[in-house]
């Protein structure tokens, strides 16, 4: 062979060599791969292994003429459905951590809720009469519109007796609020007891005729007598030590001595009645030292009628008769004054006359629903984002005969455990949040739970719901897999739930907590702007001192008091009157005559008594005229302008020295600029001042800035000395004012908290869709990284997708949220505008919150090692 060709045929050779020792290099790095590929199968082999072991009851052996259906719920099955859960909770334990706690949190929450609807909605069921026992309350109609009060005139019960006897009971009731209980000593001096906040009342027999009571010793057959008075069982025992009272005698105020003739048990907390003292209705006159008014002009809030009504007699009989009644006690205010009758079952509701909003309540109902289905959607989150790595669990169930019907309540039988573990953790929740609520909401939404059948009944038909709601969809899509792809591994995204079913599902989620937020800040800024706005009077450093409560008040004392207050440095004025200008009890209603004119006018007037020192202290102007000069008795009045308006006048100095007419002509002698002499709720409404000292309740005292403690002890000290047989009961203007708002702090409350638990709830459930969505995206962010994505370009590939679905939520919330708040505003007469800048709050809040719970998630998925994602099967 030439050289030539031999050299070429060498080189040809050398190459082939070369070739060859590349190709076993790659055949050995691949036999390398493969032998570690072939220890991944392995390991896989024995977990399946396993899982086959444990399907053999599910496997269908069936002879060839059997065709009975194999059994869902035998004890084998339901057996090994319970064990297969357990394991893949066990082997999952974030994903079931994640799910319980949520769960948890959702459920405790509607406990919380339920507790609440339950205590309102059954308030004073208890009474076998409960469907017909009504309240006569009276209304005003006026040009403005109408105003309710629950008080009656005092005959008014008299007169329903006399003139409808098919009425089946009729009771009047009197209350008075702060009591004093004075146990009368023979050796030492008397035991008192100041029972603050409590209200009793003056009874009529029939009342216990109408409501039922237990009675423990005694009972009111002699309420009848004067100067008798039963006693709840708490009571008898904090006076005396024990229950057999009947025959003791306590004295009311320092006024009343009344004879103990019964004991009954105490009260549930589901009543609005809870009077622990009820003295006779007989014993009225000398408790107010003064005969029983026997007109229908003077309504006062706390006398009220109640009445039971029969077939007899009904309360629809009543609306067709009431004109005609009215027209023959109170003629003159046939066209402004009515007396419905309130429904036991309204009583409790009617916020006209100081109870619960229906619409607080069902915006509670409607926040536990959206807590249940929060907690819910975070299930079927992380149950469809497992679903791809139990799908050859499936497949081979189905290959080995396991029919779609069992595969899904294998699937349901997960949830309902995972359900029960959290209602267990759901009831440690409840009671601590119950616990929190009673220390917090002061007794104000107070609520008793109790284990009853109806209690539990509920708590399996909300478990039933949870488990519906959140296990459904899931065990519908994993066991709906298609058994030749689950074994080859080709389930995608798309059939397990894509993103289509899965972004509505967080969108809700978004939309639901931007709602809450909006609420929780509306509520927090109206609460705000309602303790900044100006009232038109003077707020800061103003006491108020409750005198006595007594008929007539003791001129000469009221004199001595305002001496030795004066004489205190920080006092800087003092003045007395029967209530300070943030009226949130006692208002006094009544219609006038003006001047000349011979009809009364169509508008009622508050009335209110005040010293001449009253302006100077509250800081209140006049527009026109002049103050009050000093007097014990009624001779001037004061008008505001919203009463000048109501008559039609323009010019306040026209009704300067003109008279209103109210039992005595008064000469108008000023006009007040308008003060919000109620809450923010209501309008400003007419009203006129006047003097009479034996009716003033309350001393305002003005104090410099200082020591207040030392001030009010120096003032205990005077004031006891002085009423002996009464207690100091002292608090500041400003503090009143917030009892105006109880109920709206209360609700800001309730929002705040249940918003916090939606956002955590959210918070888990983003967590659980970036976990389903970094097990999607393993390839992709390995092909990214290769390419040379940053990290930040790794987790704006995550972000971008929640800033989308926050945006779409917050256009599905803010109209909601808008309309929710706006109309919740409208019980303000005076209130905030919502702007967007509430919105915009509400969204910035969302944004970190789903910021700072996917970041985790996502910086992991950043930093995994691009050759472990794209050698990922």
């Amino acid at each position: 062979m030439p050289p030539p060709q031999l050299a070429d045929r060498l080189l040809k050779l050398f190459c082939a060599a070369d070739r060859l020792e590349e190709v076993q290099g790659d055949l050995h790095e691949e036999f390398a791969w493969q032998v570690q590929r072939v220890g991944e199968r392995r390991a896989r082999l024995r977990y399946w292994c396993d899982v086959l072991g444990f399907l053999k009851p599910f496997a269908i052996k069936r002879k060839s003429n059997d065709h009975s259906p194999n059994p869902l719920f035998s004890p084998s099955m339901l057996q090994n459905y319970v064990k297969i859960a357990w394991r893949n909770l066990v082997k999952n334990q974030t994903y079931a951590l994640i799910n319980v706690t949520g769960l948890a949190l959702g459920i405790g929450a509607a406990l919380l809720i339920f507790a609440l609807v339950r205590y309102h909605y059954s308030i004073d069921k208890h009474h076998q009469k409960y469907d017909r026992i009504y309240r006569v309350t009276t209304r005003f109609v006026t040009p403005e519109g109408n105003f309710d009060i629950a008080g009656v005139p005092y005959p008014l019960g008299k007169a329903l007796g006399n003139d409808h006897p098919d009425i089946e009971q009729v009771a009047m009731i009197d209350q008075y609020r702060d009591l004093l209980v004075t146990l009368p000593m023979r050796n030492g001096p008397d035991r008192k007891f100041k029972e603050a906040h409590q209200v009793g009342a003056f009874v009529q027999p029939a009342y216990f005729r109408i409501f039922d009571y237990r009675w423990l010793v005694g009972g009111p057959a002699e309420l009848t007598r004067p100067n008798t008075v039963v006693i709840s069982a708490e009571n008898a025992t904090k006076y005396f030590g024990t229950t057999q009272v009947v025959g003791k005698v306590i004295r009311l105020n320092a006024i009343l001595n009344a004879r103990i003739v019964g004991v009954f048990e105490d009260y549930k907390d589901n009543t609005d009645f809870a009077y622990p003292i009820m003295a006779s209705w007989a014993s009225l006159k000398e408790f107010q030292g003064r005969s029983l008014p026997d007109d229908f002009d003077g309504i006062n809030g706390d006398t009220q009628c109640f009445v039971s009504l029969d077939n007899r007699f009904t309360a629809a009989d009543w609306d067709r008769q009431m004109l005609a009644f009215v027209k023959k006690y109170k003629p003159h205010g046939v066209k402004d004054t009515q007396f419905l009758m309130q429904p036991l079952s309204a009583i409790h509701f009617a916020t006209d006359t100081g109870g619960v909003s229906r619409g607080l309540i069902g915006s509670l109902v409607a926040i536990g629903f959206f807590l249940i289905l929060t907690a819910s959607i975070n299930f079927v989150n992380l149950a469809t984002a497992q679903a791809l790595n139990r799908s050859r669990e499936v497949g081979v169930r189905k290959v080995l005969g396991s029919t779609r019907v069992q595969l899904f309540w294998q699937f349901i039988g997960e949830t309902a455990l995972l359900t029960l573990a959290a209602t267990a953790l759901a009831l440690l929740f409840f009671q601590i949040g119950q616990q929190l609520a009673q220390e917090k909401l002061h007794g104000v939404f107070r609520f008793t739970f109790y284990y009853d059948p109806t209690v539990l009944g509920w708590l399996v038909l909300l478990i039933i719901t949870v488990i519906v709601l959140s296990g459904l969809y899931p065990a519908l899509v994993l066991a709906g897999f298609k058994p030749v792809l689950a074994l080859a591994g080709r389930i995608t995204t798309r059939q397990v739930g894509g993103f289509s079913v899965r972004r509505s599902l967080v969108v809700t989620q978004f939309a639901i907590s931007q709602m809450l937020i909006v609420g929780m800040v509306v509520i927090a800024n109206q609460l705000q702007y309602i303790q900044n706005k100006d009232l038109g009077f003077r707020q800061e450093a103003i006491l108020t001192v409750n005198l006595p409560d007594s008929p007539l008040q003791d001129v000469g004392k009221m004199n001595a008091f305002r001496n030795l207050t004066m004489a205190i440095p920080e006092v800087k004025n003092v003045s007395y009157s029967v209530g300070g200008p943030p009226q949130s009890g006692w208002i006094s209603q009544t219609m006038i005559k003006f001047d000349t004119r011979p009809e009364p006018e169509k508008f009622t007037t508050q009335q209110r008594f005040i010293d001449a020192h009253y302006l100077d202290v509250y800081g209140l102007k006049l527009v026109a005229g002049r103050n009050l000069q000093p007097a014990d008795t009624s001779r001037e009045v004061l008008v505001n302008e919203a009463f000048v308006k109501a008559l039609g006048i323009k010019n306040p100095t026209e009704v300067l020295g003109k008279f209103v007419h109210n039992g005595r002509g008064l000469e108008v002698v000023g006009v007040l600029k308008d003060f919000n002499q109620n809450n923010l709720k209501s309008g400003i409404a007419p009203l006129f001042l006047t003097t009479q000292a034996t009716s003033y309740h309350t001393a305002n005292l003005q104090l410099h800035n200082g020591n207040y403690k030392r001030v009010i002890d120096q003032l205990e000290k005077q004031y006891n000395q002085l009423y002996p047989d009464s207690y100091f009961s002292a608090q500041f203007v400003d503090e009143q004012l917030q009892e105006n708002y109880v109920q709206e702090q209360t609700m800001a409350k309730l929002v705040n908290f249940f918003a916090g638990i939606a956002v955590v709830i959210g918070g888990l459930g983003l967590y659980g869709l970036v976990l389903f969505m970094a097990a999607q995206k393993t390839k992709e962010i390995g092909v990214r990284k290769v390419l040379g994505a940053s990290i930040g370009d790794i987790l704006w590939l995550f972000g971008r997708e929640f800033f989308r679905l926050i945006f779409v939520a917050f256009l599905v919330a803010t109209p909601v949220a808008w309309w929710v708040m706006n109309h919740w505003l409208q019980d303000f007469v005076y209130r905030i505008d919502i702007g967007p800048g509430i919105f915009g709050l509400a969204l910035l809040a969302t944004v970190l919150t789903a910021a700072v719970t996917v970041s985790f998630q996502s910086i992991k998925a950043a930093l995994m090692n691009p050759v472990r994602s794209l050698r990922s099967e």
